[in-house]
Formats: C-alpha cells, sequence, structure tokens
C-alpha cells in the first residue's frame, strides 16, 4: 500500500532535541540557556526516560568512593538536579552513605550512585527545563526526517493532533537507538559482533524490607549479590533463571528497594513485537522473583511490590559510527584527547548477551578509573547539523558499560546542547565547531571535561 497524505508544519527551531531522557535533557537546558530557540521532542509524558519511566531510580557514573574520599567527575546540569532533589526530599545525598557497604547497591561502586524519587525527579526536570525556556512536546512520535543533501531539515511526527512536520536548523539525536541517525542513513552498529545485546530488565520497587535483617546478613556474609542463597535454589530446580545474582538497591525510604535483578535475555529494544513481550514476560517473572525472595532471602519475607516500571529498561541496541569509534584501548591507555567534552566514573558493565551474569571485561584494569568522552564521538560522519548524546554515542561495545549510564548521558547532553549554540552562533557544521569554545562552555558552567579536572572531598 502506498500511503499519500499532506503534512503541514507546526514550527521552526534553533534545536530540536529527540528524545526526552537525560541526554535529551541536558541537551535542552544547554541549548535554550544559551539563547537558542528549543523544541523537547519526547514520545512519553515525563522526562528522565529509564531513570523515571523504566523505574531505574540510581543516578551513577558521576562519582566513586576511594578510601576516605569521595571523586567527582560530573558537574554542572546535574549539579544543579542533586541541589533540587536534595531540597525537595527527593533523593539520598551520597555523602551521608557507608562507602564501606552501602545500601545504595551494597557495592561501593553502586553506593556513589545517588536514588532518587521518581515523582519528584520528573518534577523537577521539567522545573528546570521550562525555566532555561525549553519548549516540550510529549506524547510525540518522531516516524521520519526530511533530508536535504548532508542537512536535516526537519522531523516528521505523530501525535493526538495527527501528523506534521517540526523544522529545525540543528538536531540532537538522544532517542538512545540513534533513531534520526538511522533514518538519516548515518553508519550504526548493532549490539556485538553477532548482533547480540545485553539482556533487559522490567525493574520493580519493593517495600515493607526489614533493612535491617537485609544489611545484618549482608556485612557478616558479604553476600551482597546472594550467590550463596541462589546456589541450591538453582540446584533444586526453584531458580530456573537465566542470571545467577541478585541485586537491591535501598531506596530513599529504608523499607523500599529497587530489584534490578531481572535479565530478559533476547529482547531488542528496538522492535515493537520483542518489547512487548519483554514487558509482559517480565511483569509475570517479577512477581515469580518475589515469591522466592519472601521464601528465602533475609529482610524480603514480607515485600510486596510497590511498583513495577512502565516500560522495559534497554542497556543497548544501536550506536552510532561517527568521527571517531571510542575504544577499549582508549579506555585501559586512559588516552587523553583534547576534545573531551564529558567524563564517566563507572566501569565496564555490558554483561554477555547470552550469559547475563557474566562480565567479560570484569577483570581488565584501566590506567584510569575515569573515561573521558571525546566531542568527535557525538558527531556522526553523514549529515552536518545532527549530533547524537547518550548510549547511541560512537564507542566499541564493551565502551559503552562505562558511558551509557545516566550521570555521563547528562554531560553528554550538555555538551550537545553547548555545541548546538555554538555552531548556531558561528553558521558552522558539527564536525567544524570552534571545540574549545565548546569545552569552555561547558566548564564554565561548572562541567567538567578533563580528568585533571575531577574533585573529591574527604568523607567524614
Amino acid at each position: 500500500m502506498r500511503y499519500d497524505k499532506e503534512i503541514k508544519s507546526i514550527g521552526e527551531y534553533d534545536v530540536v532535541i529527540c528524545g526526552g531522557g537525560f541526554a535529551g535533557f541536558g541537551a535542552a537546558c544547554a541549548a535554550s540557556r544559551a539563547g537558542a530557540k528549543t523544541l523537547l521532542i519526547e514520545r512519553d509524558g515525563c522526562l528522565g526516560g529509564t531513570g523515571t519511566k523504566a523505574m531505574v531510580n540510581h543516578i551513577l557514573g558521576a562519582r566513586r568512593f576511594d578510601g576516605d574520599r569521595i571523586y567527582t567527575c560530573v558537574g554542572g546540569l546535574l549539579d544543579e538536579i542533586e541541589k533540587r532533589l536534595l531540597g525537595a526530599d527527593g533523593a539520598v545525598d551520597v555523602h551521608t552513605v557507608d562507602a564501606d557497604l552501602p545500601p545504595q547497591g551494597w557495592y561501593p561502586l553502586l553506593g556513589a550512585g545517588m536514588v532518587f524519587e521518581p515523582e519528584k525527579m520528573k518534577l523537577v526536570l521539567e522545573d528546570m527545563a521550562t525555566g532555561y525556556g525549553v519548549n516540550i512536546l510529549y506524547m510525540t512520535d518522531i516516524i521520519d526526517v526530511l533530508r536535504d543533501g548532508k542537512r536535516l531539515d526537519g522531523v516528521v511526527v505523530h501525535n493526538k493532533s495527527g501528523l506534521s512536520i517540526i523544522g529545525g536548523k540543528y538536531f540532537v539525536d538522544a532517542t538512545g537507538d540513534a533513531d534520526i541517525c538511522r533514518m538519516f542513513g548515518c553508519s550504526v552498529k548493532k549490539g556485538d559482533e553477532d548482533g547480540g545485546m545485553s539482556a533487559a530488565s522490567l525493574e520493580m520497587h519493593v517495600e515493607g524490607v526489614d533493612a535491617d535483617e537485609l544489611t545484618n546478613y549482608m556485612r557478616k556474609t558479604r553476600d551482597v549479590r546472594f550467590r550463596k542463597l541462589i546456589a541450591p535454589l538453582k540446584e533444586s530446580g526453584e531458580w530456573d533463571f537465566p542470571y545467577e545474582i541478585f541485586i537491591s538497591v535501598q531506596m530513599t525510604r529504608p523499607d523500599v528497594f529497587m530489584i534490578n535483578t531481572i535479565r530478559q535475555v533476547g529482547v531488542d529494544g528496538t522492535n515493537a513485537d520483542s518489547v512487548t513481550r519483554a514487558i509482559i514476560d517480565g511483569r509475570r517473572e517479577n512477581f515469580k522473583l518475589l515469591k522466592i525472595m519472601r521464601a528465602h532471602f533475609p529482610g524480603f519475607s514480607n515485600a510486596r511490590i510497590r511498583q513495577i516500571g512502565q516500560t522495559v529498561g534497554i542497556r543497548e541496541t544501536y550506536r552510532l559510527c561517527g568521527e571517531y569509534v571510542l575504544t577499549t584501548d582508549d579506555l585501559v591507555t586512559a588516552k587523553d584527547f583534547d576534545d573531551g567534552i564529558a567524563l564517566s566514573a563507572y566501569h565496564w558493565d555490558m554483561p554477555n548477551p547470552k550469559k547475563p551474569s557474566d562480565q567479560p571485561f570484569v577483570n581488565v584494569r584501566c590506567a584510569s578509573p575515569y573515561t573521558q568522552i571525546p566531542y568527535r564521538s557525538l558527531v556522526p560522519r553523514e549529515a552536518e547539523n545532527v549530533i547524537v548524546a547518550g548510549r547511541c554515542v560512537s564507542a566499541e561495545r564493551e565502551v559503552l558499560g562505562p558511558v551509557r549510564v545516566m550521570a555521563p548521558c547528562i554531560a553528554m547532553g550538555e555538551a550537545a546542547g553547548v555545541a548546538a549554540s555554538v555552531v548556531l552562533a558561528d553558521g558552522r557544521a558539527f564536525k567544524d565547531a570552534d571545540v574549545g569554545k565548546i569545552r569552555a562552555g561547558i566548564k564554565a558552567r561548572g562541567g567538567y571535561v578533563d580528568r585533571a579536572d575531577v574533585t573529591y572531598e574527604v568523607i567524614k
């Protein structure tokens, strides 16, 4: 069938941000506060993406514990988010957790992350975005692009108002799946060499947890992933999941925990049928897991489900093949980039697509605990006025582990928004941008671009 319809334009903008997750939020705020007329398009009804809709209420990658010090490598907009959340009693201050064995993840690298209340996060992000002058368009899908040579002229969108065209001078692909780049025809890569992708997770939050009982068991045994408890259950056949660890994260209330445990193998986050099955199967699997938790896991005998994510959490799909591909060797050797625009303090975390409890790079040591992300890894080769931010960044698959989490995604988004304002003012393509201006713009707002920028505080 051929479908033919006249579509009207509903607006022209300096910068159009495609995707309202943390990366898109960062890009929109940075571009708009620099004076660009900015539109943020989001397919659902809130900002924050995986951090709100998928109930992964845990910002990782901004900090790490090391002895009696806590190091910080992401600032800028994230600082403002944290201050607002803490002021609204909507998050746990990482400076107040036990760095030895923190309940926020039960592991120092995860404990250095900030847990937050999702509804308060939604409000904070909207207040910040609208306060900076960002125009937000919710419940809107981007279904096609208008290409003119190497330039993107506009996007075709669909919502309750019907089909429309939105024009722009510059675009940020913050879809997570490189949707805009793929529609345009940019080079992308999906998953590993065989197309396999890390498992998806439909998150649940439970309440009624006896945190003291759980804490006592973990501190006594150091069995923070419950491997000792799961082994006999697996042998008896009661634990028939494809993963062998249990991950719990204490939220802002001591009896409420995020259960980041289930790993759904074979899910394709860019296939509607696959995502639908993942949500249906994941909901059933969470109830099945809860039954085991109540029967066998210390602290969870009276636990009940508080909420299950409205969408499945996706760790990887497509990523850009851009002006520069960030490599595992870059991380191992701690390569310094003159065009660095963001950092991450997170670690290797791209599980085996078929064995979700296996981390192939877990024992690979890097010369620095910080991953530096170069500007060129955000820039497509084929499009002059498109830039990416978030987990569709141009990088080798294993590198997604450190850079796909929320803090570096916010930082990449902020960098993309700053870049958009710079090229808008200079009338250039993204690949020809004055990177010095971009780096200076990020630092002027409290962002970190080089490893030498990392700061630390002594934990009291």
